[in-house]
């Protein structure tokens, strides 16, 4: 389980200004505007002279970033203390439900506490499609930089599952790397990194191990001050091994991995922002073993470039790439630019994605149903009972029965 209470003091040393949480003048823009128009004053908790302020101004929105959101609460980082917000359904009044790694304006209402009162827009949002028959989102960490796609090399490589991951990496709009860890346990390293690297064009492709330091160093880089970095891979992979490595200590609790199956004991159970002694932050997030694409087109296309840009040469804009004159796809296929594996991933993913338009469509068209049924009935109960205008009584017309 992540450890973030325990070493909370330590984090929010590593936070003393809204700066060094990566809050920028874009943010001060977006909060300026939206104090403006709410007319509600505004603290920065990072200010020397914040506890006048928030003394004078008790019911100030304070700036700051979402570094745990879990259900009903949120843990909140301001360049000063750490607050804890509510993060309910029924204190907000945001459009999106925040996320950890937003950056946010929290209200710190003198009776009913802080909660989250408006989510800056996001440059980069990591999200899946979540759980459940009803096709809806869930964000997974936003404002990210780079998304480690993570695969352990304590157990067979699983491309097709490495090539959805990338999907949902680059459907973030961060930049994706992918990182093959425990290479300390592989026999034919550079081999399993080249094989890796045929179904991830574009992307950078480390493997690495906590145990002897290698490309530790590579990783570390990528945490400049201010750069954020989400971990995206199935428990026991060694992402919270990473984070005590890359965090010079144990900011994360690390657990033991199955030896039956490789995998891991959930040993993180929040998405957590947390960060790291040489500046930039370290998202690490539960291990995901279902990872459902959410409207992720772009992603799809930059994950098979290949499949994606022959596709736009093909004669027929709806060309299914079979028998058809002039597919350009299936050329590539006969030259051996495009893999026939890869051809038949994109298929099942392009299938997916296919799927999830038309179920989104009939929830859609359920919803209008059900939204014109209730005007129906609202406007029923609203006209005038018919039987109390004409009398409708014992003594009515119509009421009673007649005496012979």
């Amino acid at each position: 389980m992540s450890d973030l209470g325990a070493g909370l003091d330590n984090l929010v040393e590593l936070t003393p200004t809204l700066a060094s949480l990566g809050w920028n003048d874009t943010h001060d823009t977006w909060a300026d505007a939206h104090l403006a128009a709410t007319g509600a004053p505004g603290v920065r908790l990072d200010d020397p002279g914040r506890a006048q302020a928030v003394a004078v101004e008790e019911t100030a929105l304070v700036r700051g970033r979402l570094a745990r959101v879990s259900r009903g609460f949120t843990l909140v980082f301001t360049g000063g203390d750490a607050l804890l917000a509510a993060s309910g359904r029924t204190r907000l009044d945001v459009d999106e439900a925040p996320a950890t790694g937003d950056y946010a304006l929290i209200s710190d209402d003198p009776t009913d506490g802080p909660a989250i009162a408006a989510i800056s827009p996001r440059t980069s949002a990591l999200r899946r499609r979540a759980a459940g028959r009803v096709p809806e989102p869930q964000v997974l960490a936003t404002n990210v930089d780079v998304v480690l796609v993570m695969h352990g090399l304590d157990r067979e490589v699983n491309l097709r599952r490495l090539e959805r991951q990338l999907v949902v990496a680059w459907d973030s709009g961060a930049t994706p790397l992918v990182v093959l860890t425990k290479a300390d346990t592989a026999s034919d390293v550079e081999a399993t990194v080249a094989e890796v690297a045929t179904i991830a064009p574009g992307v950078e492709v480390l493997a690495s191990s906590t145990k002897t330091g290698r490309q530790l160093d590579r990783i570390a880089d990528l945490f400049a001050p201010n750069r954020s970095v989400a971990m995206l891979g199935l428990s026991g992979v060694g992402k919270s091994s990473l984070v005590n490595a890359l965090s010079e200590g144990m900011v994360q609790l690390t657990g033991e991995v199955r030896a039956t199956d490789q995998r891991g004991r959930h040993t993180t159970v929040t998405r957590d922002l947390i960060p790291l002694p040489g500046g930039g932050f370290v998202i690490d997030a539960p291990g995901v073993r279902e990872i459902g694409l959410w409207q992720a087109y772009d992603g799809l296309a930059l994950a098979f470039p290949e499949v994606a840009e022959a596709a736009e040469r093909c004669r027929f804009a709806d060309c299914e790439h079979g028998n058809e004159p002039g597919c350009a796809v299936r050329a590539g296929i006969e030259s051996g630019a495009i893999a026939e594996r890869r051809l038949d991933h994109w298929r099942h993913l392009q299938a997916e994605l296919a799927l999830q338009e038309s179920q989104l469509e009939e929830f859609a068209r359920r919803a209008e149903s059900r939204d014109r049924a209730d005007a129906e009935n609202q406007r029923d109960q609203a006209r005038p009972n018919r039987r109390s205008r004409q009398g409708g009584g014992k003594g009515g017309r119509r009421g009673g029965r007649r005496r012979r």
